[in-house]
C-alpha cells in the first residue's frame, strides 16, 4: 500500500460501550479505514496520541449535555491538525453551530445511515466538509459578524469577510502555509497573500498566527470549513 492509499486511522470516543464497539466493527470493515482505538473518554488515550498517530477522531456529541464539545476542545488543544467528526448531532442550528465553534472538522446528524457516516469519515479525513447550504450560510454569517468586532470587544468599522476570506481564515487556523492554501483552493500564492493582507486589515491583527488566536478568543473555531 503506497502513501496515497494509506489507511485512515480512526479513534472512536463514545460513552456507550455497546455503541462504541459496534461502531468500531462497522468502520473496521470498510476498505481503507483502520480503527486504532475505541474508548469512552479522550483521557484514556491522551498520552498515547503521538504513538497512535490518528488521522480522525469520531466523537459522540453527548446528548443534551454536549459533553463531546469539551472533548473536542481537548483534542484541538493537543493539536490543531487533528480532524474531528462529531456524531449523533441533533438537526437544529444551535447544536450544529456549537459543533463548528468547538473546532470540529465535520458533523453527522442523528439517525444517519452507515453509508453516510463512512462518506463523512472519508471526506473529513481528506480535508473536505459535507454540510447543507443552510448551515454553510449560517457559518459564514457568524464569521462575518466576527469580523465586525474589535479584538477585545465592541463595534468595529471594518468590512465583513468575504466567502473566500472565510475559507482562508479556516485554513490559516489549521496551520496551512500560503502554498498549501493555494493548492487547497486552486488559486495562486500571490492571490493568497493578497487575501491574507485584507484579512489582517479587517480583523485588525498583526500576523497570521494572530488570526487563529483571534478566532479562538472570539469562541469561533472554524477549522472544519
Amino acid at each position: 500500500m503506497n502513501h496515497a492509499e494509506a489507511e485512515i486511522r480512526v479513534i472512536i470516543f463514545h460513552a456507550n460501550s455497546l455503541f462504541r464497539e459496534s461502531l468500531a466493527v462497522v468502520l473496521a470493515q470498510q476498505q481503507g479505514i483502520s480503527v486504532v482505538r475505541a474508548v469512552a473518554e479522550v483521557a484514556h488515550v491522551e498520552k498515547e496520541l503521538s504513538t497512535l498517530s490518528p488521522d480522525l477522531f469520531v466523537l459522540d456529541l453527548g446528548g443534551h449535555g454536549r459533553a463531546g464539545l469539551n472533548e473536542a476542545r481537548r483534542i484541538r488543544s493537543a493539536s490543531a491538525q487533528f480532524k474531528i467528526l462529531l456524531i449523533e448531532v441533533p438537526n437544529n442550528e444551535a447544536d450544529i453551530l456549537a459543533c463548528i465553534e468547538c473546532g470540529a472538522s465535520g458533523y453527522v446528524l442523528q439517525d444517519v445511515s452507515v453509508e453516510t457516516l463512512v462518506r463523512n469519515v472519508r471526506a473529513v479525513s481528506a480535508g473536505e466538509a459535507l454540510c447543507s447550504p443552510r448551515i454553510a450560510a449560517l457559518a459564514f454569517s457568524r464569521v462575518s459578524a466576527l469580523a465586525g468586532q474589535v479584538r477585545r470587544g465592541g463595534p468595529c468599522q471594518t468590512s465583513p469577510l468575504t466567502k473566500r476570506e472565510v475559507e482562508i481564515v479556516a485554513l490559516l487556523e489549521r496551520g496551512l502555509s500560503n502554498k498549501e492554501i493555494a493548492a487547497q483552493l486552486h488559486i495562486e500564492v500571490p492571490t493568497v497573500k493578497n487575501h491574507i493582507h485584507n484579512i489582517l486589515d479587517k480583523l485588525q491583527v498583526d500576523g497570521r498566527r494572530q488570526v487563529a488566536s483571534y478566532v479562538k478568543e472570539q469562541g469561533l473555531a472554524i477549522g472544519w470549513l
